[in-house]
């Protein structure tokens, strides 16, 4: 075989191999941002997250789990209000819908984040590592920041 055609075989295989991958891979189009663990007293074992989660898919995911080295679990919670008591309500999984955006916050869904192995201080920053049901997992870095004085909206269980 004569060097242009052995050119033209290696570039026809490198392109059919690359072009294949490229339309094989299906992109993931979740977002973490704006996330950030709420500071505590050394003393607390559990800490509060939150974070914005977009999904511009034209389909619904779902969060199945947040794991982080920093902590011994995490488990996704809502706030819910009766009469005049809020408490946590654990959710096994949360949807994100097509084209929308969810927001963790004080006061409705938000993570707990259990037994830090550590103490962290404002300024510190946390690993997490969000599953979700496609397989997909996106890893992102909360920022340890001190709440408001005039946030009351979280409280313990």
């Amino acid at each position: 075989m004569n060097k242009v055609n052995l050119f033209l075989l290696t570039t026809f295989i490198f392109q059919s191999l690359f072009l294949n991958s490229v339309f094989a891979k299906e992109i993931f189009e979740v977002d973490i941002s704006e996330a950030w663990i709420s500071e505590a007293p050394p003393t607390v074992s559990v800490l509060a997250g939150y974070a914005k989660i977009h999904n511009a898919s034209d389909r619904p995911i779902t969060l199945l789990t947040v794991s982080s080295p920093n902590f011994s679990k995490i488990e996704i919670h809502r706030s819910v209000l009766n009469g005049d008591m809020v408490s946590m309500e654990k959710q096994d999984s949360l949807e994100i819908p097509a084209r929308s955006t969810i927001m963790l916050s004080p006061g409705d869904l938000h993570l707990m984040l259990f037994d830090p192995v550590k103490p962290l201080r404002s300024g510190d920053t946390a690993t997490l590592n969000f599953s979700f049901s496609d397989g997909h997992n996106k890893t992102i870095e909360a920022k340890v920041e001190r709440r408001s004085s005039e946030d009351h909206s979280h409280h313990h269980h």
